[in-house]
C-alpha cells in the first residue's frame, strides 16, 4: 500500500474509534462472516490497488474486505459470495475472493485469487474454486466511489463452511450405533443433542442408544463460527415375512400376515404372479392380504414380492422373496 493509502486507511480508523462505529473493514480487521449467517456492510475506505498484481479486477478507488474460515471438511466444492441489496445508482463493484499470506494478510503481492474476478452493479453470486481446509480466505469489494448508503447484505455458504454428521442408519429396538461429526474443531469440542440416549454427548464420536426413530443434531465449532447437522438413526421392527398362507376361510391362517411392515409407514410392498403381472401393491400394508385380486380369489401357486422400505435420510436395501398361496 502506498503512503497516502495507510493515511488514508489510519484516518479512518481514528474516526470510527472516535465515533464508536467502524466506518470500513480493511485486510488487518475484515468483518468476520461464518457459513449461512449474514452482515450488513455500510462503508468503504480508500484503497488503491494500481501496479499490484490484482489492479485489472480490483478497479474503484474504495474498498471494503470480509474475511472467512473454513472448515476441517474436507470436500471438492467451493464456496459461494451472495452480495444482495445493492443500490449502487448503477456504479459497479468489483469482487474477488483471495487466500492471503498467514504471515503477511496485506501484503497483496502474495495474494492468490480462488475466484474470476465479478463485476456487477446489480444482486450477484460468485463461487470460489475448491478451497483448504481451516484456511483464512478474504472477500476483496471495491466501489468507484462510496456509493452504498444503504448498505448491502453479504453471506457466504457452501461445504467448506459447514459441518457433516455421518451416517444415516437403522438399527433395531435398543440395539446401539456409532456416529461421528466430521468437520469441527476437536479441540472445542461438540454439542449431540437430545443426550438423554449418548453415551458422552461432546465428543466427536458417540455411541447412541434411541429406543424410537430419532434426528441427532450435532453443533461444532471453528474459531468464532457454529455450525450444525442432523443425521437420522432409525428404530425398525424386524420384519417378519411369511412364505406361505391358506386364504380358504377356515379361519386358520387365512391372511399374510406381515409384521413389523406397518412401522414403515412410506414402505412400498408390490406383489407379482409367475408371469409378471401385478397382483398387489400397498403403502405401509395397514391391512393383511386376503389372497384376492380384487374381489377374486387368486389361484393357487407362488407369488413373488418386493418390499422397499423407502425411509427417509436412511439407505436400505429392498427386501424380496416369494409366499405360496396354498388352497
Amino acid at each position: 500500500m502506498s503512503n497516502s493509502t495507510i493515511a488514508a486507511f489510519f484516518c479512518a480508523l481514528f474516526v470510527s474509534c472516535f465515533s464508536g462505529t467502524l466506518l470500513a473493514q480493511t485486510c488487518d480487521n475484515p468483518i468476520e462472516i461464518c457459513g449461512n449467517e449474514s452482515v450488513t456492510i455500510f462503508d468503504f475506505v480508500e484503497m488503491d490497488f494500481t501496479g499490484q498484481a490484482i489492479d485489472s479486477c480490483l478497479t474503484g478507488g474504495f474498498l471494503t474486505v470480509a474475511r472467512f474460515h473454513t472448515t476441517y471438511l474436507s470436500t471438492d466444492q467451493g464456496v459461494t459470495i451472495s452480495l444482495s441489496g445493492i443500490d449502487c445508482s448503477d456504479a459497479v463493484l468489483n469482487v474477488l475472493v483471495v487466500e492471503p499470506s498467514v504471515l503477511d494478510p496485506c501484503n497483496t503481492m502474495l495474494y492468490n485469487a480462488v475466484s474470476n474476478c465479478e463485476s456487477s452493479a446489480v444482486d450477484f453470486t460468485i463461487t470460489t474454486t475448491d478451497l483448504f481446509i481451516n484456511t483464512d480466505y478474504l472477500i476483496l469489494i471495491l466501489a468507484a466511489t462510496e456509493c452504498i448508503p444503504h448498505g448491502f447484505t453479504l453471506e457466504a455458504y457452501g461445504e467448506p463452511l459447514s459441518i457433516e454428521a455421518c451416517c444415516p442408519t437403522n438399527i433395531a429396538y435398543l440395539e446401539s450405533t456409532t456416529l461421528e461429526v466430521m468437520g469441527g474443531d476437536g479441540s472445542l469440542g461438540y454439542v449431540w443433542s437430545p443426550s438423554e440416549t449418548i453415551d458422552n454427548p461432546t465428543e466427536y464420536s458417540v455411541v447412541v442408544t434411541p429406543t424410537t426413530t430419532t434426528a441427532y443434531e450435532v453443533t461444532g465449532f471453528v474459531e468464532q463460527c457454529e455450525y450444525s447437522d442432523q443425521v437420522l438413526v432409525v428404530v425398525g421392527t424386524d420384519i417378519d415375512v411369511p412364505n406361505a398362507f391358506s386364504p380358504n376361510d377356515d379361519g386358520i391362517n387365512d391372511y399374510w400376515n406381515i409384521t413389523g411392515l406397518s412401522s414403515y409407514t412410506r414402505s412400498r410392498l408390490t406383489l407379482y404372479d409367475r408371469w409378471g403381472q401385478e397382483v398387489l401393491r400397498s403403502i405401509a400394508y395397514p391391512q393383511p392380504w386376503n389372497g384376492k385380486r380384487g374381489s377374486k380369489q387368486v389361484p393357487a401357486g407362488t407369488y413373488y414380492y418386493i418390499i422397499e422400505l423407502n425411509e427417509p435420510g436412511v439407505e436400505l436395501d429392498p427386501i424380496t422373496g416369494n409366499v405360496a398361496v396354498i388352497r
